[in-house]
């Protein structure tokens, strides 16, 4: 006997508007925000291996998300592999597809796309940043016979900084840049103006960006010590050349700083005393102190 055809159960739009409605509702009660962090560097994009040489976050697009799993991390957690400690605490998330339609420049990002973050304000005390390891579209398995899906369920893991270009010009998520890159302090001599935060300062054979030897980021300027902290450098900076903002055109002479400063707030490594302790237990003396002929 054949279904019943007073009854559609497939492809009323009015019943799939529904179920729409009540997802949404669900995510705005019992969800939380957070902000979605696209991948802005496309041109970058390495399709073959899906890395990008140099990430960049440039814009933040608030989102209501819903955690799937509420009792603990998912994932391998934290172990020790041939690589050392490895932790890989994951979290499964669930936005609207309509909420994501609403939010985000639908002619750019179709959909959350894997290698993209999501910044979570309240864990941690001062946030956290996920990377988006999976999307699933087939969560809700076409319900009614729906073709796009009603939702998406994100597979997260936490993202591990590595000198990505990170503005929003979201201060609670800018500072992870600040605090986890790889940093040096210039030390500058003559000159005039005022650097910007985080405007792109460079040296160039003829003053101008178009022909930079060297670039980096500006982190802090203070004037009375005429000292210039920068990260994502490209290049290397060299002494008694000039340092150039791209935004402001303020320009000093680099005068001198030191590559094996500390690396950033939070990194546990000295890079003095490990070049210190290398130096000590190195017989230069050798032709080849690294190898064996």
């Amino acid at each position: 006997m054949a279904t019943s055809h007073y009854f559609n159960n497939y492809g009323s739009t009015n019943e799939q508007r529904v179920i729409e409605d009540l997802i949404v509702e669900s995510i705005k009660i019992m969800g939380f925000d957070a902000y979605y962090l696209p991948n802005t560097n496309d041109q970058a994009r390495d399709l073959l291996y899906g890395e990008d040489p140099l990430k960049k976050f440039t814009t933040a697009f608030q989102l209501e998300l819903y955690l799937s799993n509420s009792t603990e991390y998912m994932g391998e957690k934290e172990f020790f592999s041939k690589f050392g400690l490895e932790i890989k605490n994951n979290v499964n998330v669930i936005v609207s597809k309509r909420t994501f339609t609403q939010r985000v420049p639908q002619n750019t990002f179709t959909r959350p796309r894997e290698g993209d973050l999501i910044y979570i304000p309240f864990l941690n005390g001062t946030g956290e940043i996920f990377e988006i390891k999976f999307t699933n579209q087939t969560k809700d398995f076409f319900m009614l016979g729906r073709k796009v899906p009603y939702f998406y369920e994100l597979e997260l893991e936490k993202f591990k900084f590595s000198n990505e270009v990170i503005q929003t010009g979201k201060p609670d998520i800018d500072v992870i840049t600040a605090q986890d890159s790889y940093t040096l302090t210039l030390n500058t001599g003559a000159g005039s103006g005022t650097f910007l935060i985080p405007e792109i300062v460079f040296q160039s054979t003829d003053n101008t960006f178009a022909n930079a030897t060297s670039s980096a980021t500006v982190q802090s300027w203070i004037p009375k010590s005429n000292a210039l902290t920068v990260s994502n450098i490209i290049g290397d900076f060299v002494d008694g050349k000039t340092i150039r903002g791209q935004t402001s055109n303020a320009h000093y002479i680099l005068t001198s700083f030191n590559p094996l400063q500390s690396a950033s707030p939070n990194d546990q490594y000295d890079n003095n005393f490990i070049s210190t302790q290398g130096i000590s237990i190195t017989d230069f003396s050798e032709s080849n102190p690294f190898g064996s002929i």
